[in-house]
């Protein structure tokens, strides 16, 4: 009897560990594989890395809609600025992994370090006040000016320190399209506050533009010219008032 005590001893470990190594591996695999812990992680690891090898204090992202894809980066920082892109994708990849360099990606952040204030105010795309043009009611007591030529079509108001600026091909539709489209931006910012300048920010839509570098918004900090662009522009004024709160 004492020799089957023995016997049944092990045989009964090997068991109980036998039904706890798989469910806990399993259970490590399911949080790593968490679209939602991803970008939190993916996030966090961009932040540090901008933090420390870039002189320009970070201006990113907090947060991004990705659904059930997973959101991975790559980064380059240095004193001079720092430049990050943004990718969903549908399996985990790690940040900076060479394959993104083959992907389109859906968000961009960057950071240029001017040598002074004036040089970044300068390093701003902003439009100056428009003194001709067809007036347009872009809503809440705000107007904008179109102006076309050279095949293309150009819509600009103000805001506070902001310009505003829809870029548009010339053609029949466009007028309309360009007002509909500054609208919604108008709308949009009614809800959500943009960084405030020091100086001078600016927004450029481009209509007839494609991928991440379609729209954007940039603005100044002193002696560093923030950017961030998306293919989406009321997504994009979302994310940058979000980095703002």
């Amino acid at each position: 009897m004492a020799k089957l005590s023995w016997i049944a001893l092990p045989v009964a470990i090997l068991l109980v560990f036998g039904a706890c190594g798989p469910s806990d591996g399993q259970e490590e695999t399911q949080t790593n594989d968490d679209p939602e812990q991803v970008k939190q992680d993916v996030l966090a690891d961009v932040w540090e890395r901008v933090m420390q090898e870039s002189e320009a204090e970070p201006k990113l992202p907090r947060d991004l809609e990705t659904g059930d894809q997973y959101l991975t980066a790559r980064v380059a920082a240095n004193a001079e600025g720092y430049e990050v892109y943004y990718y969903l994708m549908d399996q985990p990849v790690p940040v900076d992994d060479p394959q993104l360099e083959d992907q389109a990606p859906y968000l961009i952040a960057d950071a240029i370090v001017f040598d002074s204030a004036e040089g970044a105010r300068a390093g701003v795309n902003y439009e100056p006040e428009m003194g001709t043009g067809q007036p347009a009611d872009l809503g809440y007591g705000i107007t904008g000016y179109m102006d076309a030529g050279a095949g293309n079509i150009h819509l600009v108001w103000h805001e506070g320190r902001w310009s505003f600026l829809v870029h548009q091909r010339n053609s029949e539709e466009a007028g309309d399209e360009m007002m509909q489209l500054a609208r919604d931006i108008v709308e949009k910012l009614e809800q959500k506050r943009l960084p405030a300048p020091q100086e001078v920010g600016a927004g450029t839509f481009d209509m007839k533009g494609d991928g991440a570098a379609a729209h954007n918004l940039q603005w100044q900090a002193e002696n560093v010219v923030y950017s961030v662009r998306s293919r989406d522009h009321l997504q994009l004024i979302d994310i940058v008032a979000n980095m703002n709160e």
